[in-house]
């Protein structure tokens, strides 16, 4: 997994920029408003991360804060939604744009987004109004949740989606992990046991 890059900036366009960590740069790719936030070549950056691994190609998406990763994650498990309409429709509307059109039903703000149409913004609305509820500076609460995730929740959501699972199977095994289990190593062993023990369950069950 990789959830975070701490290094400098070594290039950037409109759509990616490169990042050297100790020596290793990074392609990352990122929304075009992002990436005007970044500066200049040569300065540092601290940007969050989302590994997309495909069957061709391994893209690393970048995110300038947790809330706009997680973000990206709920759009990605709407059907229909990929890497390319979730970041537009970030760039178009960013988090806070986004979140008004979902909550208040303006489903057509979501469509003024390169590349989405009429029937996956009304999806996209309809699927993630109950998702998100609040917004603060660590990620999306949502309305049945009432505690904002934490820095390791992120990670070992993270790690889940990364090996296939979806974002709401993710989110239930995250819920199910003990509070005094603090490592993200022994909290992601925690979760996938519990993921693998349900799927268990529903094969008893047919």
């Amino acid at each position: 997994m990789i959830v975070e890059l701490r290094g400098r900036l070594i290039s950037k366009d409109a759509e990616s920029c490169v990042v050297d960590v100790g020596g290793i740069g990074y392609g990352v790719e990122m929304t075009k408003v992002s990436l005007e936030k970044l500066g200049e070549a040569n300065s540092q950056v601290h940007l969050y991360t989302h590994l997309v691994i495909r069957e061709d190609a391994w893209r690393l998406i970048g995110f300038l804060s947790r809330i706009e990763r997680q973000c990206f994650l709920d759009m990605l498990a709407v059907t229909g939604v990929g890497i390319k309409g979730a970041l537009a429709l970030l760039g178009h509307l960013g988090v806070d744009g986004l979140r008004q059109a979902v909550v208040h039903g303006q489903w057509k703000h979501l469509k003024e987004a390169p590349g989405i149409g009429a029937k996956l913004a009304q999806r996209l609305q309809l699927e993630l109004s109950g998702k998100w509820g609040a917004l603060d500076d660590d990620g999306l609460l949502s309305p049945d949740s009432g505690n904002s995730a934490t820095p390791s929740s992120d990670e070992v959501l993270e790690g889940l989606v990364s090996l296939g699972y979806t974002v709401d199977e993710a989110r239930a095994a995250c819920r199910q992990i003990p509070e005094d289990i603090s490592d993200i190593g022994n909290r992601l062993r925690f979760a996938l046991k519990t993921l693998d023990s349900g799927k268990g369950e529903q094969r008893r069950g047919q």
